[in-house]
């Protein structure tokens, strides 16, 4: 079944409507209510587009919104949304308290508060989700949530079963959270291996919101693992132009180098170490996870190492737990490598990643028992 959605030449040009509406009646008169619409406006396009200048923007205007208005409840959320969206999560708690405080939308705060959660690796805060996580509800965002959960414990094919029963409960003409079902089904394919299945949900995706950056950017990833590079080019450089996001100039640099120009290789690398260096400066907490695995990546083991550290310090995901453990293997600090992974087993999760760990696993459960019989400590 082909789900009718709207064009995006009509749904972003109606958001950028909406933005420039907004600004002409708070450029007359200051209302926080307006101001607060204009924040959501704003927060929609960065997550359509990636372009962190409509996030930082976003969360000055709603900050001012609420500063001068308080009982905007909504408002709120939204707040918490950006906060979280910079992996501010103790803020942005603090900023669904209010919400409720506030009479704001209960369903999506309390789906903001369950993705907070999992961010943080509170499983405990949502653990009857996982435990109910293989049933059915009649939920488009809950079935979505749950096919999330399926992938964290291991489970592909629940998970797509979940995926696709999503797309059941759909029944609006907005394009994103389409966009959005078909990237984390074809993102749960990818980290499980399937480079050409999960190209064929990238690029239902890219076909109905082709400016939606986590498809293409995903897509652009699967065209260079399936031997397309030269469309991936073309495809990352578009990418990178739309928004100066340095994971993407780090993925553009190895398709250069695949395709033989090491001159552009070379020019990117450096490039997006330049802009994490920049973005870390503004956001570090939100930028502290990505640039660990980009030095992970060059062998710049010392400085990934600092950075998933300051990561897993702000939050102890498995996902966190993984790369922490793998920095700290390759920086030498052992101690600390199997003390994550130790932690990432026992959140009783099963991602794909976690096999990622077997080798050191091994070196571990080694060192362990050479350090119980005397013979050399961990």
């Amino acid at each position: 079944m082909q789900i009718a959605t709207t064009s995006e030449t009509i749904y972003l040009g109606n958001l950028d409507d909406r933005i420039a509406t907004m600004e002409r009646a708070l450029a007359e008169r200051d209302d926080p209510a307006k101001r607060a619409i204009l924040a959501g406006s704003l927060e929609h396009r960065f997550r359509i587009l990636g372009r962190v200048a409509d996030a930082e923007r976003a969360m000055a205007e709603i900050e001012r919104a609420t500063r001068t208005q308080p009982a905007l409840g909504d408002a709120h959320v939204v707040h918490a949304g950006l906060l979280s969206s910079f992996h501010r999560f103790d803020e942005a708690r603090a900023a669904l308290a209010r919400a409720r405080e506030y009479s704001a939308d209960a369903e999506i705060a309390a789906r903001l508060e369950r993705d907070i959660a999992l961010a943080l690796g509170d499983y405990a805060a949502v653990r009857e989700d996982i435990v109910r996580s293989d049933q059915l509800v009649p939920d488009f965002y809950g079935l979505a949530h749950r096919a999330d959960l399926r992938v964290a414990l291991g489970d592909l094919g629940g998970a797509s079963r979940l995926y696709r029963a999503a797309q059941d409960f759909y029944a609006d003409v907005d394009p994103l959270p389409l966009a959005w079902l078909y990237t984390q089904q074809g993102i749960a394919l990818l980290r499980f291996g399937d480079a050409v299945n999960a190209r064929r949900f990238f690029e239902a995706a890219h076909a109905r919101l082709p400016s939606y950056v986590l498809a293409a950017e995903h897509l652009a990833e699967t065209l260079a693992l399936t031997g397309e590079r030269e469309a991936s080019r073309e495809l990352y450089r578009k990418v990178v132009a739309q928004t100066e996001n340095p994971e993407f100039i780090a993925a553009l640099a190895e398709v250069e180098a695949s395709l033989g120009d090491e001159d552009a290789a070379r020019a990117h690398r450096a490039q997006a170490a330049r802009v994490y260096n920049e973005w870390l400066a503004r956001h570090p907490a939100a930028y502290a996870q990505h640039a660990a695995e980009f030095h992970l990546e060059r062998g710049n083991a010392a400085r990934a190492y600092a950075l998933a550290a300051q990561n897993l310090a702000l939050r102890r995901d498995a996902g966190s737990l993984i790369l922490h453990a793998q920095a700290a293997e390759a920086a030498g600090a052992l101690r600390a490598a199997c003390a994550s992974r130790e932690a990432a087993v026992a959140t009783g999760l099963k991602p794909p990643e976690l096999a990622e760990l077997d080798a050191l696993t091994a070196t571990c459960d080694a060192a362990t028992a050479a350090a119980s019989s005397g013979l050399s400590p961990l």
